[in-house]
């Protein structure tokens, strides 16, 4: 549940930016779809990491809405949790999922 903090688009592109950047290791592509229509590209095959609003094929897709991505980046709950209450949907390669879920 999100209370008084909600994070635009660039914000979230940021965290995700910041978080990426430190996963040095990780080599995969992420979409995440926030509220059903922003679309955040992250392509770490790449270095730099490559940032995108475009919606082309992933490794791994994430659904959530932008609250719940607030909450977690926030720390007021975990990827794991809100996966487990279903405010999380993820498709394709679940090992990029739980490499991703380690960075939030």
């Amino acid at each position: 549940m999100s209370y008084l903090w909600h994070m635009t688009l660039e914000e979230i592109q940021q965290a995700i930016s910041e978080r990426v950047a430190r996963a040095s290791d990780l080599r995969a592509s992420v979409k995440f779809v926030l509220d059903g229509d922003k679309i955040i590209h992250v392509d770490t095959h790449q270095i730099p990491p490559k940032l995108s609003n475009e919606d082309k094929p992933a490794d791994c897709t994430v659904r959530l809405s932008s609250d719940v991505f607030s909450d977690i980046i926030s720390g007021r709950t975990s990827a794991a949790t809100a996966f487990m209450f279903g405010k999380i949907k993820i498709e394709g390669n679940m090992s990029v999922a739980l490499a991703i879920s380690r960075l939030l």
